[in-house]
């Protein structure tokens, strides 16, 4: 094989990996087109009305930021809310807050619930208001909206797809935290 075989060859090497898609971080409903995460959890000893509770703690406890729950249906053991986390994606130097908004939904059964997380949504927010309020600048945008958006900025689309994808992670840890 001669030197400029090789070169090419190793070209083409690296630009087969250079040009790979990038690995899906955030589960797609196929039907819906929606980021959506959900699982049965099984809860040794844990019966529907104290699994009902624990949900509806998990609510409340937010304080500031503590969700809104739509649907209260106690005899089928059904809470469907909206909340919202704090999400910090760094760009470059600085580090640019976001509220990331959900819809959570929990069904609970003797011994195990169920939780879905969709309808995300993405805010940013203002910096110098973050320690006292929420200061809105645009408005809510589908957070699949925003991934899909083909402008210059992918690399900030990527870090913005991470840090949504690792906080939605932390935030499924404290629920099955909360309901144990």
């Amino acid at each position: 094989m001669s030197s400029n075989s090789i070169k090419t060859f190793l070209c083409l090497i690296l630009l087969a990996f250079t040009t790979a898609a990038p690995a899906q971080t955030l589960p797609i409903d196929a039907a819906t087109r929606k980021i959506y995460y959900a699982e049965e959890v099984l809860v040794k000893d844990g019966p529907q009305l104290e699994l009902y509770h624990r949900a509806k703690a998990w609510f409340a406890k937010g304080g500031k930021s503590a969700g809104t729950i739509q649907v209260d249906d106690l005899r089928n053991g059904v809470l469907i809310g909206t909340n919202n986390l704090l999400l910090r994606v760094s760009q470059n130097t600085k580090t640019q807050p976001y509220r990331l908004g959900y819809t959570v939904k929990f069904e609970m059964e003797d011994d195990c619930f169920w939780y879905s997380l969709t309808n995300f949504t993405l805010q940013k927010l203002a910096e110098p208001e973050l320690t006292t309020n929420f200061k809105k600048l645009p408005q809510d945008q589908p957070l699949e909206t925003i991934l899909k958006s083909d402008n210059k900025n992918s690399l900030n689309n990527k870090r913005l797809q991470n840090a949504a994808h690792t906080s939605i992670l932390a935030l499924i840890e404290e629920i099955k935290k909360s309901m144990n």
